[in-house]
């Protein structure tokens, strides 16, 4: 059976075999593209201790990266329950994260009057980021307007210290879901890095395609991204806070005032090579 193969020849686990569409390529050219088993390898190479433990954890994530971190955020580990509703009364509408939360997996937004459910759940020992609710620049808010689009931005930096911009995509929630991650059911949208061009149709890895969003009816191609030519001068800023995370996802949002940093995400996910169609496996290891 040809998925059991790839399991077992590039460490293709079956959501990769779906989401690279392994289906449609030759033996040569599977072997290009990073996998969640060969995908090991970057993991010895490209952080340390520390920068493995910063990206693993969205409050460690926040105090490092305060200077592009510019909402207001709380976390509930360090808060007392007084704290954690003054927080929430003061922005009446917030966004709950669970601190180690993955693919948007448990991420709500909550009002004021919701607040002792929260506290129900702090008080069982579970840990969260509480955030101030962004908002998109309103060319891409129309896109969806029940979630926040937002960059996933892909960068290197090689054995000499040389920043490589990899890939940047327009993730967009669907289906009135508030996150934009693929895994929860948004789609991603191949960006031209010159141009701020999206010029392919939304993709999810579950191996669907789509032209225009479900929702608004917008066509993504030809969709562009505003203020674009300064995305890179911001990320390689960004690269420099933390240079022991080598090989990063970096999800920004485009607000009303200019970039956000949400999150950043070590060895982002292979999925996202379908959607420029440029595998990197070997492109990674010439960094290393």
């Amino acid at each position: 059976m040809d998925i059991v193969w790839c399991i077992a020849r590039y460490g293709a686990l079956p959501e990769d075999y779906i989401s690279l569409e392994f289906s449609k390529k030759t033996s040569r050219e599977r072997a290009e593209y990073i996998t969640s088993g060969n995908k090991r390898l970057f993991l010895k190479v490209f952080y340390d201790e520390e920068a493995l433990r910063v990206l693993a954890n969205k409050n460690l994530f926040n105090v490092k990266f305060k200077d592009y971190v510019k909402r207001d955020w709380l976390y509930t580990g360090d808060s007392t329950e007084k704290d954690i509703v003054e927080f929430i009364q003061k922005h009446d509408e917030v966004v709950v994260k669970p601190i180690s939360s993955t693919w948007g997996m448990g991420v709500k937004v909550i009002q004021a009057s919701e607040v002792e459910t929260l506290l129900k759940d702090v008080r069982s020992g579970n840990a969260f980021m509480i955030e101030e609710k962004l908002v998109n620049h309103p060319d891409i808010a129309k896109l969806n307007p029940s979630s926040l689009q937002t960059l996933r931005v892909e960068t290197c930096l090689d054995n000499r210290g040389e920043f490589h911009l990899l890939n940047v995509l327009l993730m967009i929630g669907t289906k009135k879901i508030i996150v934009s991650n693929c895994h929860s059911g948004g789609v991603m949208c191949h960006v031209n890095m010159k141009t701020g061009i999206v010029d392919a149709n939304g993709f999810n890895p579950q191996g669907w395609w789509i032209d225009k969003h479900p929702e608004s009816g917008i066509k993504f191609i030809g969709f562009k991204i505003p203020h674009i030519e300064k995305l890179e001068t911001y990320i390689r800023a960004v690269c420099k806070v933390m240079p022991n995370a080598r090989y990063v996802g970096w999800d920004v949002a485009v607000t009303p005032s200019g970039f956000e940093l949400i999150e950043g995400n070590f060895c982002p996910g292979q999925c996202t090579q379908t959607c420029d169609g440029v595998p990197k496996y070997n492109l990674l290891k010439s960094y290393m």
